[in-house]
């Protein structure tokens, strides 16, 4: 393949991998911001001059709903992703370079060494948490408020 060949493929990659990393940050973004607002709105029926006293259950629902499709919105991004995270390890294996200047390749290497072993794991402020991790206990905890407020509609 040609040298130009390559270069366009590692563009693409790049592309690729900068489009879905943005998309996967604005889609959470304004899972953040449309939850908040059910959420906020959800609290606020317990006033009792409110008028959104009928609407919880909805509003619990919609929490629930909400956390389950984002997070499955959240998986499908990932995977994008990680697709161009390797077609970029792969193009960053083909330069006769230092790891150190191989951002991806690198990034790889040093998660693979911040394996927790022994008692360390215990200590959650030594945990190397991802994105992904992060992301999955924010969808967790709207999903269970959401999950709480159903509970306590139906008791």
């Amino acid at each position: 393949m040609t040298d130009d060949g390559i270069d366009y493929l590692r563009k693409q990659a790049w592309d690729y991998f900068h489009l879905h990393a943005n998309q996967r940050l604005a889609v959470f973004n304004f899972y953040i911001v449309i939850s908040s607002v059910t959420a906020t709105s959800y609290f606020a029926s317990f006033k009792l001059d409110s008028n959104l006293q009928n609407a919880r259950p909805a509003l619990s629902s919609l929490l629930c709903i909400l956390a389950f499709l984002f997070w499955k919105l959240d998986q499908r991004t990932k995977v994008l992703v990680k697709n161009a995270e390797r077609a970029l390890k792969f193009f960053e294996s083909q330069q006769n370079v230092d790891n150190v200047a191989k951002v991806f390749t690198r990034e790889e290497m040093d998660t693979a060494d911040s394996h927790l072993e022994g008692w360390r794991r215990i200590c959650i402020w030594n945990w190397p948490l991802s994105f992904s991790n992060c992301f999955s206990v924010v969808f967790m905890l709207f999903f269970f408020l959401g999950l709480f407020g159903l509970l306590k509609e139906w008791r």
